[in-house]
């Protein structure tokens, strides 16, 4: 059972949990205005990186305007749990997004039930989930409908007083509860976070990648709707590039569980706790481990040199090429063995996978996800040119 009240803001269902959290729908009791509410772990289950990020994405985003960025309303600690709240996109990732049928794509009203039965889903318990719910990527999300990983009962039990009860605001609170539950990292040297997700099949479900896509998938893949939305929704991420790359930030984390279609088809990039400042000049965190979804990840990221908004560009031509072929550029079983692939052989041609795959779409996805960021599209707003030639 989700808790009633968090702070300030009362709870109203859950939207999803993770490894180390979870989402709430919320709404707040000072003002009444709805809100998504990222509420972490604690105790021993606390993790102070993801405690760290959460303070980094309100920092990064309490400034920043623009209709394709999420908003972030308020942060801080509430009876020992780190919260961030955010506005409150009711809506689908982008692969669930372009996985909807010709009907529930090309009709406002049917992305409107398809987005109300994906809300349903999510609240199901968690033993009876819908055969048919379309599934979320995702990344961190792993499973939807698994019960919440720490225990709230005794917030569920909580009457919804109308006063305002303690808590700490602000990101200097989530960052002392962050201090005080760290530990000294035993590991030196260069590591991968290991709360970052590969999101590779397991080796018995591995399928050799140079398979060709079967007639069905490219049908699937190639209806017009989805192909006209997936240009959509490129062009609107472009844009929402452009700004935060404007404003001296590079979001290191771009992947389709990142960003958000809502009923109304307006994109926001979502999930800032990596993004970094360019004037911060480093590609790993201060311990030395790199940053990001390894998938996603530009040749420079692996290799933990200086970052600019090129890598984002990367990550962006490696999101279409995957969603124009059904499957990701490079494909292995091992975060190292992808690494080399990236650094050292080229992407099979699209033409080659989908041979009717939209040609203007497949030709800024290939310069995109070029190994030297001097021979990719060097802005975001080259990038928008382009797909609008």
């Amino acid at each position: 059972m989700p808790p009633k009240v968090i702070g300030p803001y009362r709870v109203l269902e859950t939207l999803g949990s993770g490894g180390v959290g979870t989402v709430y729908r919320a709404i707040d009791r000072r003002s009444g205005e709805l809100a998504a509410l990222k509420l972490l772990s604690t105790g021993p289950a606390l993790d102070p990186r993801a405690a760290r990020r959460l303070a980094r994405e309100f920092e990064t985003l309490e400034d920043l305007s623009h209709p394709n960025v999420v908003k972030v309303y308020d942060t801080g600690v509430y009876q020992g749990y780190p919260y961030l709240a955010m506005e409150l996109v009711d809506g689908l990732t982008l692969r669930h997004y372009l996985s909807l049928s010709a009907g529930e794509l090309s009709s406002d009203q049917g992305l409107s039930k398809a987005i109300k039965a994906h809300r349903h889903a999510l609240n199901r318990p968690a033993d009876t989930p819908s055969s048919d719910s379309l599934s979320v990527d995702e990344d961190e999300m792993s499973n939807e409908y698994a019960p919440s990983p720490f225990n709230l009962s005794a917030f569920a039990q909580e009457s919804p007083s109308e006063e305002v009860q303690s808590f700490e605001s602000g990101p200097d609170s989530v960052r002392r509860l962050a201090d005080l539950a760290d530990e000294p990292d035993t590991n030196a040297g260069m590591s991968v976070e290991n709360s970052l997700p590969y999101d590779i099949p397991e080796p018995d479900q591995h399928v050799p990648f140079l398979s060709r896509p079967s007639e069905g998938e490219l049908a699937q893949l190639n209806r017009p709707e989805r192909v006209g939305r997936l240009k959509d929704v490129t062009l609107q991420i472009c844009q929402a590039l452009a700004y935060i790359h404007g404003h001296g930030l590079i979001h290191r984390d771009l992947k389709p569980s990142n960003i958000m279609v809502d009923e109304d088809r307006l994109v926001r990039l979502m999930d800032f706790g990596l993004a970094k400042f360019l004037a911060d000049d480093a590609a790993v965190t201060a311990d030395g481990r790199l940053v990001g979804t390894f998938r996603y990840m530009a040749p420079e990221q692996i290799l933990g040199e200086v970052l600019d908004a090129r890598a984002d560009l990367y990550s962006l031509g490696v999101i279409l090429y995957e969603l124009l072929a059904g499957r990701p550029p490079f494909d292995a079983k091992t975060p190292y063995e992808l690494w080399q692939k990236v650094l050292e052989t080229e992407p099979t041609p699209l033409a080659a996978i989908n041979p009717r795959g939209e040609r203007g779409l497949s030709r800024v996805a290939h310069r995109l996800i070029r190994k030297e960021p001097d021979d990719r599209y060097q802005t975001a707003e080259e990038v928008f040119e382009a797909l609008t030639e």
